[in-house]
């Protein structure tokens, strides 16, 4: 996006490409950014200075507002969101909030209809999908594992953390660059959904690195499921023109460990990477 003299357009906010659902949602703490989004953001920033908060409030509302208005409806917003968190006990996230401040609080948005279902849909599959691999992505994969250990406390039985990540991923990216590095992750994602139950949880923790969390499986099933899933990776990336395989690591606990989400991820971690160092392509449980 090239530099602009000020037109009718910054007073009042347009939608620019780079500035989607996704990223406002992102900006406003919904979801992470990766480094590609923050560098986007970072120049987005520059380029549009205090016009970026209309841009935001017309991504969500496709209604716009002079930047001025625009900078002080953003922090109602966001403190809005938070007294609905403390009312409600949950997160409602920040379209929700924004929709509910400007017809409730300060109604600005006169006449808007109700948002459908289908559009609360898709506000809350970007806030917890991964954009690139449609996987869930860090913090919901996080809220999901804790969520997971609390019903194991209370109810009793096993749960099965599995991890893994590319090997020598980086020389994929360096050799036939991120866009092919960005396929590969795509791949990888797809071969996950085909093993994954729909009870399981199937993340991107972050970067080249994965994450899944089965309910209910002991260590020695985790193992098999391990096991399947890294020789189907090897399996489909024999088919084409890079050969790729993945190094798992794999944490179980059971009713009465005291297992945190923290502890439980280091713990996978330094399984994924025992076998890393042991060389690769293998699981470690």
């Amino acid at each position: 996006m090239s530099n602009y003299s000020k037109t009718e357009d910054e007073l009042v906010g347009i939608s620019h490409g780079d500035l989607d659902l996704r990223m406002v949602i992102a900006i406003a703490g919904d979801r992470s950014m990766n480094a590609r989004e923050q560098n986007t953001l970072q120049r987005l920033q520059e380029e549009r200075g205090e016009y970026l908060y209309a841009d935001m409030i017309y991504v969500l509302t496709h209604r716009s507002f002079p930047s001025k208005q625009a900078q002080i409806l953003w922090a109602d917003i966001l403190s809005h969101r938070k007294q609905l968190k403390n009312n409600l006990g949950r997160d409602v996230g920040v379209s929700v909030a924004t929709h509910d401040y400007l017809e409730n609080i300060n109604p600005l948005l006169k006449g808007v209809s109700i948002i459908e279902e289908s559009k609360m849909e898709l506000f809350a599959n970007v806030a917890t999908h991964d954009g690139l691999t449609g996987l869930v992505d860090n913090i919901t994969f996080k809220h999901c594992l804790n969520d997971e250990l609390e019903r194991l406390t209370r109810y009793g039985g096993c749960l099965s953390l599995v991890m893994f990540d590319i090997d020598h991923f980086k020389m994929i990216n360096d050799k036939h660059g991120h866009a092919e590095g960005d396929r590969v992750l795509r791949e990888i994602s797809d071969v996950i959904r085909l093993e994954v139950r729909r009870i399981d949880t199937a993340a991107r923790y972050g970067g080249e690195e994965f994450a899944t969390i089965l309910p209910g499986i002991h260590k020695n099933e985790a193992l098999i499921f391990a096991e399947r899933l890294r020789k189907n990776v090897e399996s489909e990336f024999l088919k084409g023109s890079i050969p790729l395989t993945i190094s798992i690591g794999i944490a179980t606990v059971e009713k009465g460990d005291s297992e945190s989400v923290e502890s439980l991820i280091k713990i996978a971690d330094t399984k994924l990477y025992e076998a890393k160092n042991s060389g690769r392509n293998r699981t470690c449980s």
